[in-house]
């Protein structure tokens, strides 16, 4: 079972009563994952190595590379350490589905569990805007899979309905491709009338390794500028691999 970091979501493209909660644990208690074909030691040689959760944690972006006056968030900060699990899937509730897009972990929509993990997010100042970063590995082509299962819960999200907090919100999602980074990579941004700017997501695909970004805004950007620290993430990445 994955366990992600159980962390307020202060998204800055949110009127302050309308504040989400990152549930505390990830798409799991399913069935086990699906049988991966048997390779050749010479086909399974030019397979990426599938890198632990403290190797992914060294490749999140620092500080230093976050938008001025953001900040390190110790509650939303984990990784899976050097075991490596064998992942599996689970259905993800139609009616959940949407919800999740707004949390942090939102790889979770994918009901597909990796290998390993590590994330972290960083609060803009007042807690008014936020940058949530996460890396997973994946066994055999589950990191496929996984791009394939967000690009369709995208296409499934494009208007939804939102209540949290005593606040509903009728949100809009715009997903397009974002060619040059990565194997291939999507974004999808999130906005509505009731929230002040919007929210970017990127997944982008390294080999076996899915990066996944949330940036909130409260500024007339939408937290555009989530897709180059993304491109920033997959290019520690593929140093690595």
């Amino acid at each position: 079972m994955k366990t992600f970091a159980d962390t307020p979501l202060r998204m800055g493209a949110i009127l302050a009563a309308a504040g989400l909660v990152v549930l505390a644990t990830g798409g799991c208690g399913g069935t086990a994952g699906s049988e991966n074909p048997v390779k050749t030691p010479a086909a399974a040689a030019q397979d990426p190595k599938v890198l632990t959760g403290g190797e992914l944690n060294a490749m999140l972006l620092s500080a230093d590379a976050m938008p001025k006056g953001f900040k390190i968030n110790a509650d939303g900060t984990r990784d899976s350490g050097d075991v490596l699990a064998e992942g599996s899937t689970s259905t993800v509730p139609r009616d959940k589905l949407c919800g999740i897009l707004l949390q942090t972990a939102w790889i979770r929509a994918a009901g597909i569990d990796g290998a390993a993990f590590a994330q972290n997010d960083y609060l803009g100042p007042g807690r008014a805007g936020q940058f949530a970063q996460e890396i997973d590995t994946f066994q055999g082509d589950n990191a496929e899979k996984v791009m394939a299962a967000l690009k369709k819960a995208f296409g499934q999200c494009a208007s939804f309905i939102d209540k949290s907090d005593g606040t509903t919100a009728q949100v809009k999602l715009v997903r397009s491709a974002v060619p040059g980074v990565g194997d291939e990579a999507i974004k999808a941004v999130q906005t509505s009338p009731a929230w002040q700017g919007g929210t970017t997501l990127v997944a982008a695909r390294v080999g076996n390794a899915v990066v996944t970004t949330l940036y909130s805004s409260s500024g007339k950007d939408k937290g555009a500028a989530g897709v180059k620290m993304t491109k920033a993430i997959v290019e520690n990445v593929q140093a690595a691999q």
